[in-house]
């Protein structure tokens, strides 16, 4: 797998931005993630993600001030040795951790790994045999090793998006808590907090991350299916 770092133009990043500010409207919120997650630390990009609705004259507004005043390339730029450095301990992990693993999660490794570096702070991923790691890095001060923690943590949502996770319809907090149990087990990520108490649990093992992933998952999501059904039932 050839990996690849890049550094957003303005146009892509504002694009970015954008796609953030949807997401985090439409969902995201949902799950107590702070909007300043997905903004450049200005007040201006905050009070943009404060607002539930923007109009196309308000997108224009915001987008032009994003262009003008606030990009700065070297702002993507500024992390590239802690993300060279992390990329590397990212890459035995993979060699040493994930490949072994792959016939149990029918996964299979992309083709190539774009990890883009962007405005704000933390992650975001997108599947197939050309994948990308959305590092919003401008806010985020991660040394090299949480850095590879994180880029870890995106690429096993990578490896099992489409092949468990789309396939079985996983909703989000249990996609997240599958993706943390197994961080955790392989590479030692701590948790996230607000997924830990989980349906999940009892279904996400060792065992079955080592040997099958993807029945111990269709397991999982027949039985909470049938959960919710019942309460739906019951509620009547």
């Amino acid at each position: 797998m050839q990996i690849k770092i890049e550094h957003l133009d303005a146009e892509n990043a504002w694009n970015h931005i954008l796609d953030w500010y949807n997401l985090y409207q439409s969902s995201l919120k949902n799950f107590n993630r702070p909007y300043s997650m997905f903004a450049p630390e200005d007040p201006r990009m905050q009070e943009m993600f404060a607002r539930p609705k923007l109009s196309n004259a308000q997108i224009k507004y915001y987008h032009d001030i994003f262009i003008s005043e606030i990009y700065n390339q070297s702002d993507l730029t500024k992390r590239d040795h802690d993300l060279n450095t992390a990329v590397q301990m990212f890459q035995n992990m993979i060699e040493t951790k994930i490949k072994p693993l792959l016939p149990a999660w029918n996964a299979k490794m992309p083709k190539t790994l774009t990890i883009e570096c962007e405005y704000g702070r933390g992650a975001g991923y997108k599947s197939g045999n050309n994948a990308t790691i959305m590092f919003r890095m401008s806010n985020d001060n991660r040394n090299d090793y949480r850095i590879y923690l994180l880029l870890s943590h995106e690429f096993v949502h990578i490896l099992i998006g489409e092949q468990i996770i789309q396939k079985y319809n996983v909703p989000h907090d249990l996609k997240e808590r599958i993706v943390d149990i197994i961080g955790q087990e392989l590479f030692k990520k701590p948790v996230q907090p607000m997924f830990e108490n989980s349906f999940a649990n009892a279904y996400i093992t060792p065992e079955v991350i080592r040997t099958d992933l993807d029945s111990a998952v269709k397991k999982m999501m027949a039985d909470y299916t049938a959960l919710k059904q019942a309460q739906t039932t019951k509620d009547r």
